[in-house]
């Protein structure tokens, strides 16, 4: 989505360009991705769009309008609007059904007709049109609500007493606490390789958590022995020493606690069995001392697996409890907590993690998704713990 965004916007004609619904809301799956613009020369911008390379078909083309196909077999429909009412289409294609409804419902009670083009006065017909969503919200009696929230889940409500929460953003992070190398059967990248480029991210830091099933008979210890020679090399950046243990089926860690005591970072996940007892297994790992984090809550695979059946009540308390931090992890085909629990996490104080779990380094950009989960979720920057230092979070886990 944001490269065809980006491939409109460095065309000579293009003035804004963004995208919209479902995408823009940053939701879990989308079936088509909206694009709205405005041009100086529409008919030269919609040509450009047509014609770009991943385009396997034109399904409509007008002067203001087109509809293409993918490569990948997605619909992406262009709109090229007028500029004085930008604001309006974009806020009309970007909030869910029940937001624009609530939205338009309210603004009758304020004497407003509110439709993609405008703001009609009802008293006087005047129609008011917005070249940006901002101002047409002011307008509405609201506070900018972020596209992450627009799902009428509260987001209104807040707007108008003005106490919508200020979101976390993808340049709070200051480090990644879930990635993989080489070490890892599935890793496709050496620790150096993972450090260089999260250290090109402007990463302070980056926990080292291999699968604990590939670091058996010394090769832990030989990791350690490369992560300090690395961090010698490459100080002030730090590679955190961790390591991904798996919550066995019988609700006991795959690594004794000797060996976990060891480690400046421990996530402990669900692999395997998700049918098996799934919230005593969670609930029993978050009660070894030696677990940070419980990684990918559910063990979801979106689209392939539904997540395990958890009493997430219970999860939220025994994390409360014990100090447990919870993870996003913003593999695309994951994210993994869902926004709804994130939000209830967050509403009960717990730490969360937007984490990685590369495998590769391409994949250290999943971060960038796994923000918008967690906006949706309602996070702030004092929610996520990777927004802080490292000396930061081990004074908080100590």
């Amino acid at each position: 989505m944001l490269d065809a965004v980006e491939s409109l916007r460095v065309h000579p004609a293009a003035v804004k360009v963004s995208e919209a619904g479902s995408a823009r809301r940053r939701r879990e799956t989308v079936r088509d991705l909206d694009i709205i613009a405005t041009a100086t020369d529409a008919e030269a911008l919609i040509a450009h769009f047509v014609e770009l390379p991943w385009v396997v078909e034109v399904v409509a083309r007008g002067g203001t309008k087109a509809t293409v196909l993918s490569e990948q077999g997605l619909r992406f429909d262009l709109r090229v609007v007028p500029p004085e009412c930008y604001g309006n289409l974009l806020q009309h294609f970007t909030g869910s059904k029940h937001h624009n409804v609530a939205l338009r419902e309210e603004a009758v009670r304020k004497g407003f007709s509110v439709s993609e083009y405008g703001v009609k006065v009802v008293e006087t017909d005047e129609v008011i049109t917005h070249e940006d969503e901002e101002a047409l919200y002011e307008l509405l009696g609201y506070q900018f609500i972020p596209p992450e929230l627009r799902e009428n889940v509260g987001e209104l409500e807040a707007a108008r007493a003005g106490t919508l929460p200020q979101l976390v953003e993808l340049r709070d992070l200051k480090g990644d606490l879930h990635a993989h190398t080489t070490w890892s059967a599935d890793g496709r990248a050496s620790s150096e390789e993972m450090a260089l480029a999260a250290k090109e991210r402007g990463y302070r830091y980056l926990a080292v958590t291999d699968h604990s099933h590939y670091l058996r008979e010394g090769r832990m210890e030989a990791q350690d022995r490369e992560l300090d020679a690395l961090n010698e090399r490459l100080a002030p950046f730090q590679l955190l020493k961790g390591v991904e243990a798996n919550i066995k089926a019988d609700g006991t860690i795959d690594v004794d606690d000797e060996t976990l005591s060891t480690r400046e970072w421990v996530i402990a996940s669900l692999h395997t069995s998700f049918d098996k007892n799934p919230t005593e297994r969670v609930l029993g790992a978050m009660e070894n001392p030696h677990v940070d984090c419980i990684g990918h809550l559910t063990g979801r695979k979106i689209g392939r697996r539904s997540g395990a059946a958890l009493d997430i009540e219970r999860v939220v308390e025994k994390a409360v409890e014990t100090g447990t931090v919870l993870e996003i992890d913003s593999q695309p085909d994951r994210l993994d907590m869902p926004d709804f629990v994130a939000r209830l996490a967050g509403e009960a104080g717990i730490p969360i993690t937007v984490t990685c779990d590369a495998h590769r380094l391409s994949a250290l950009a999943y971060v960038e998704i796994g923000i918008g989960q967690a906006r949706r979720a309602w996070l702030t920057k004092q929610h996520v713990l990777n927004t802080r230092t490292w000396p930061q979070i081990a004074k908080l886990l100590r």
